[in-house]
């Protein structure tokens, strides 16, 4: 999958786009087939920010970083988004494990009809 990017008030270096690429591969790992993923760097005075968003499977996440230096921004961004992404699915685990558990326990019975619930 292809991260794209726009820059707002910086110059698009190769040095940035392929820190990023490779900072993206770790995240990639624990995201369940994206569609599409975008970076939006900018440059406001003092201020560089990186917001990530990764479309997937109907679900939208996203993170944003703002620091005085940009690569410290784009780790940030992509350390929160892989905190997300990693929480998303530990909680997509858990879920299908309660299931499974649930169907698996036997079905309680009423002691005066004998029906179950």
């Amino acid at each position: 999958m292809e991260l794209g990017f726009t820059f707002r008030n910086i110059e698009s270096t190769e040095a940035i786009k392929q820190w990023a690429q490779k900072r993206f591969q770790k995240v990639l790992k624990h995201l369940k087939e994206p569609n599409t993923a975008h970076l939006t760097l900018t440059v406001d005075k003092h201020r560089h920010r990186a917001e990530l968003s990764v479309h997937q499977q109907g679900d939208v996440l996203m993170a944003r970083e703002e620091t005085d230096d940009m690569y410290a921004s784009l780790d940030g961004v992509m350390s929160k988004l892989e905190h997300v992404a990693r929480r998303q699915k530990e909680r997509e685990l858990a879920r299908r494990q309660s299931e499974r558990d649930a169907a698996r326990r036997p079905k309680d019975r009423d002691r005066r009809t004998g029906t179950e619930f």
